[in-house]
């Protein structure tokens, strides 16, 4: 199966770079640690190196480009395999409430890379002969109540495509200032405890949804998702304290999670918003939301924490303790039903965050408080019961992590989605139909 070299991401406030080399060509031979690019950024340039050993199949960015972090470069594979594009999603609305339907008539491949598709779904399915519009395109339109015909289109032969829509509803903004803007949106990170780092991933219109990752993660980790989901609102992402940017920021407990992010949305003017949260994000997203204080919008929960006493605390002492790419490896194989979804750059991305930092020390510390042998110190099941709003739970049936049967005694307006051959990482291992659900959450609150 194809798999991605991605843009690598060097230092924590780096979003993009440009392409100065591109060392390899289609058809080209490449072992694990081989350089296949060199990236110009901020005035430094680095080489970019194969985490895969195989075939390059496709190159998806010419020298003078500029790559987004955390986006494949190059796709490497098995000599001769042909790659395929993925069908745009289906303009009608689905209801979503039976997750093996949805799998079967979504015609996308649960297993497939969360990155397979950004540069071919725009073009794929444009009106022949005319200038047209993509699928997604229209429905972007239509969401943000805007007639296509009056964008002004730069894909093939005029067509009207994703970043049109974007750039019409921006200029249209501008002049109405309905543009959810953020103070701070550049946050620098804190050394104190009880904050977090807040950044914007995604100007728009309408209700911000604020994405929160899990343990060990930091907020880029939904760079690669974000192409999935179809939405026009804007999209803002925290470090949680001892993590990514604010890993210098201690938190000894659940609690101070909560009210870290709480201090982060008041200090930023954030009262009303969606919340999408993964693991022990999801858990903190769940505490926000039952809370009462912040006007929640619609809340998306992705194989949540603390909906049950288990959890695999093995996991939790083998990635703290990893000191090599190898051991690390095998400790983050665990989050992933096929480990070849696993992009490898992340091995080498984790390690490179703990260095210089107090990150290991202060993830120790709030693992110390979060998590006993393989069991949570925290529950979020009343908070989830007493938020009415629209709520979406997706799991893996093959989660190593979380067991996915606690999260079966949820409130009935509650929607859970159990994923086949998926284990904890759904928004990576099935990117498209997580992207979906996750979309239509957001849009059935209105």
């Amino acid at each position: 199966m194809a798999r991605p070299i991605l843009m690598p991401q060097v230092g924590q406030d780096l979003t993009e770079g440009k392409v100065t080399a591109i060392l390899v060509k289609p058809g080209d031979k490449v072992k694990k640690g081989d350089i296949v690019a060199e990236v110009e950024s901020e005035k430094a340039v680095f080489e970019v190196e194969a985490f895969e050993t195989g075939t390059i199949l496709d190159i998806r960015y010419k020298v003078g480009d500029t790559a987004v972090v955390l986006e494949p470069l190059m796709m490497v594979g098995e000599e001769g395999e042909k790659l395929e594009a993925v069908p745009a999603p289906a303009a009608e609305a689905f209801s979503g409430e039976d997750a093996q339907a949805i799998v079967e008539t979504a015609r996308e491949p649960i297993a497939s890379p969360a990155v397979e598709t950004a540069h071919v779904t725009e073009t794929a399915y444009l009106k022949t002969g005319t200038g047209g519009s993509s699928p997604l395109a229209r429905r972007l339109a239509v969401s943000a109540g805007l007639d296509i015909a009056a964008i002004p289109g730069t894909g093939p032969k005029g067509a009207v495509v994703k970043q049109d829509v974007i750039a019409y509803q921006r200029s249209r903004s501008a002049e109405t200032a309905s543009v959810v803007a953020f103070r701070g949106s550049a946050s620098q990170p804190s050394s104190a405890a009880g904050s977090g780092v807040l950044k914007t991933l995604q100007s728009g219109t309408g209700d911000p949804v604020l994405f929160i990752h899990g343990f060990g993660g930091e907020l880029s980790a939904w760079r690669p998702f974000l192409s999935h989901l179809g939405i026009t609102n804007p999209i803002i992402a925290i470090d949680l304290p001892a993590h990514g940017a604010a890993a210098g920021a201690a938190a000894d407990s659940f609690d101070d999670l909560v009210g870290a992010v709480r201090n982060t949305l008041r200090t930023q003017d954030i009262g009303r918003l969606h919340l999408v949260g993964h693991s022990l994000g999801a858990a903190v997203a769940t505490a926000i939301a039952g809370g009462g204080d912040l006007d929640v919008r619609s809340l998306t929960l992705i194989a949540p924490a603390g909906l049950g006493p288990k959890i695999n605390g093995d996991y939790f002492a083998g990635f703290l303790s990893s000191a090599s790419e190898t051991v690390l490896k095998a400790w983050l194989d665990l989050l992933v039903h096929d480990p070849a979804d696993l992009p490898g750059v992340l091995v080498r991305a984790t390690l490179a965050g703990r260095e210089g930092t107090a990150m290991a020390q202060n993830q120790a510390r709030l693992a110390a408080g979060i998590v006993s042998g393989n069991t949570q110190l925290f529950s979020v099941r009343d908070a989830l019961g007493r938020f009415g709003g629209p709520a979406r739970i997706i799991v893996g049936r093959e989660d190593r992590i979380v067991p996915p049967d606690q999260a079966e005694a949820v409130p009935p307006h509650v929607a859970l989605h159990r994923l086949a051959q998926v284990g904890h990482l759904p928004q990576l291992e099935a990117a498209p139909l997580v992207g979906r659900l996750v979309a239509q959450t957001i849009r059935s609150a209105g």
